[in-house]
């Protein structure tokens, strides 16, 4: 079997017809019969999928620059690594092995002796941001490659979050214990479920003030705040993927949430009033997905035709009008199209921290 027809062999799949073929109401239909994401067995949506980041991860390896980063802020070239590992490419074999090498050298080489990954660029109010999603692609590098520069990152990285974790149980944009909001909380969650994978360990009463703090941020109607109860899309999405990928699937808030979540609109910009376009998707994709059923049958199909649709020719993705900005997330696309194949990679279940 050779290595395309491995990829698409473990696809995941959404339904056994193309979404042009279902209306949204059939869909969810379809799906409320089942209870897992895993039904996807439609040959044609399977290959437009695989084509679409394989065209993506062409455009990334371009992309990058001869020390090994994408961008001088490393969000960005950290989700650029998880791309090309979300689609099955690991360290040290394949076509993209010197990309995945020089990015993780990369990394490593901008850490400092506290455990902080110091960014080149400013982006934001904050290093935190970076700091998740770093320690997140260094932990799915690890479960692959036990290297020994990795694990001393990584566990620098897990005693740093310890030490900043504020007394509510979440983090915020710089490296130090003070207040905390679940935009940034959700990076250091999932950085750390996946540090716990790759058999890091992650103190049980650091998750149970994590736990703590992303309940408190609950809407009473569904979804999750910034700082508090009030729900915005952004938050709901993240307040959904912390819970579950911390095992409280069935926490009494997210039925409401779910439900919220799948209400939105999908559309290109944020016409709709979703702020944080891709930051957005990356999490409500993944929420959907944990959740199975109902949610994921409404959702998937839609957010899948539309990145298709508006995938450029070079293999890119563009930032849809007033979503996340060039100064913030740098330039050459990197940070729209690594997320979009996120997106997209989820029918490919290859990450581990985003696993059922």
């Amino acid at each position: 079997m050779n290595y395309h027809t491995l990829a698409i062999s473990t696809l995941l799949a959404a339904t056994s017809v193309s979404a042009n073929s279902l209306s949204y109401g059939q869909e969810a239909a379809i799906s409320n019969k089942v209870t897992s994401a895993e039904i996807l067995t439609n040959e044609a949506v399977i290959e437009r999928v695989t084509i679409s980041v394989d065209r993506a991860l062409e455009y990334l390896a371009k992309q990058q620059r001869p020390d090994g980063a994408w961008d001088g802020n490393n969000a960005p070239n950290a989700l650029a690594l998880l791309a090309f590992m979300g689609r099955g490419h690991v360290p040290g074999r394949g076509p993209y092995r010197d990309v995945i090498e020089k990015g993780k050298k990369f990394i490593l080489r901008t850490q400092d002796a506290n455990g902080v990954f110091v960014p080149q660029r400013a982006a934001g109010s904050g290093p935190m941001y970076q700091q998740g999603l770093a320690m997140l692609a260094l932990a799915e590098l690890y479960g692959m490659d036990p290297d020994p520069e990795l694990e001393a990152a990584l566990r620098k990285s897990v005693d740093l979050l310890i030490r900043c974790q504020s007394d509510k149980g979440g983090w915020r944009y710089q490296p130090q214990k003070s207040d905390e909001d679940l935009s940034v909380t959700v990076m250091q969650i999932v950085a750390l479920r996946a540090a716990n994978n790759a058999e890091i360990p992650v103190p049980a009463a650091t998750i149970e003030k994590a736990v703590a703090y992303v309940k408190s941020c609950a809407d009473p109607n569904g979804g999750y705040g910034y700082q508090n109860g009030s729900r915005k899309p952004p938050t709901s999405a993240a307040g959904i993927v912390s819970l579950q990928l911390l095992g409280y699937h069935e926490d009494e808030s997210l039925p409401k949430s779910l439900d919220y979540l799948v209400s939105l609109p999908v559309e290109w910009g944020n016409s709709s009033g979703i702020d944080y376009y891709f930051y957005f998707h990356y999490y409500a994709m993944q929420a959907t997905y944990q959740a199975g059923g109902k949610h994921w049958a409404a959702w998937h199909p839609r957010v899948r035709e539309m990145l298709l649709e508006k995938q450029n020719a070079d293999g890119s993705w563009g930032i849809p009008g007033g979503s996340e900005t060039e100064n913030v997330v740098g330039p050459n696309k990197v940070y729209s199209t690594s997320m979009a194949t996120l997106v997209m990679e989820v029918y490919m279940h290859f990450l581990p921290a985003y696993q059922r």
